[in-house]
C-alpha cells in the first residue's frame, strides 16, 4: 500500500513539474522607470494604448491578424485599472506611448532597441519567447520577458495567459 501511495505521489509531482516546464512564465526587466505607471495612466486616459507586434510565434495567422488578437488578450488585465490595447495606430489617442512586443527575439535583445524598432525576430520554435517594452517618446520605461511551450495558436488559453501575465508584470501595481 505504501509503495503504491509513493508511486502515485511521484507521478503527481512529475506532472506538476512538467506543467511548470511548459510555462507560461514571465520576469520583469532589470529596470523600471518610476514614471511607468503614471505614464500608462496618461497614455490610456482617452482611449486604448497602442501595441506593436514584431515577429511571428506561429505558422499562422498572418501578422496583421495576430496583432489584434494580442491586443485583445492584453486588454483588461490590470486589477483596478481598466486598460485597453489596440493594434491600430489610428485608434490610439497617444501613439507615442506604446507597448512593443517581440516574439522570438534573440536572447540579448535590449528593451531600448525594441523601442527604437531595431530588433530581429526568428521563426517560432516549440517554445515561444516574448519581450515586451513599454515605450514613451522613444524611451524604454519598463520591460518584461516571458515564455510558454506547446501552444496551439493565438486562441490557446496558455498563450493568452502569457500575454495577461506579461501585461500585469509590465505595469505592476499602482504606486
Amino acid at each position: 500500500m505504501l509503495k503504491r501511495l509513493l508511486s502515485l505521489g511521484a507521478a503527481a509531482v512529475a506532472a506538476i513539474v512538467s506543467a511548470c516546464e511548459e510555462g507560461p512564465a514571465s520576469v520583469s526587466g532589470s529596470w523600471r522607470s518610476a514614471a511607468a505607471w503614471s505614464t500608462m495612466i496618461h497614455a490610456s486616459a482617452d482611449g486604448p494604448l497602442l501595441v506593436e507586434v514584431l515577429g511571428q510565434p506561429f505558422a499562422g495567422p498572418p501578422a496583421d491578424e495576430l496583432a489584434p488578437q494580442v491586443a485583445a488578450a492584453m486588454s483588461g488585465q490590470l486589477i483596478g485599472r481598466p486598460l485597453a490595447f489596440t493594434a491600430d495606430r489610428g485608434q490610439a489617442p497617444r501613439p507615442q506611448y506604446r507597448v512593443v512586443l517581440a516574439f522570438n527575439a534573440p536572447d540579448g535583445t535590449d528593451a531600448k532597441a525594441l523601442c527604437a524598432g531595431r530588433v530581429e525576430t526568428r521563426p517560432g520554435p516549440e517554445r515561444i519567447t516574448a519581450l515586451a517594452t513599454f515605450c514613451g517618446d522613444g524611451e524604454a520605461l519598463a520591460s518584461v520577458r516571458g515564455w510558454v511551450s506547446r501552444v496551439e495558436g493565438p486562441a490557446d488559453p496558455r498563450f493568452r495567459r502569457l500575454l495577461g501575465q506579461m501585461t500585469r508584470e509590465l505595469f505592476g501595481a499602482a504606486p
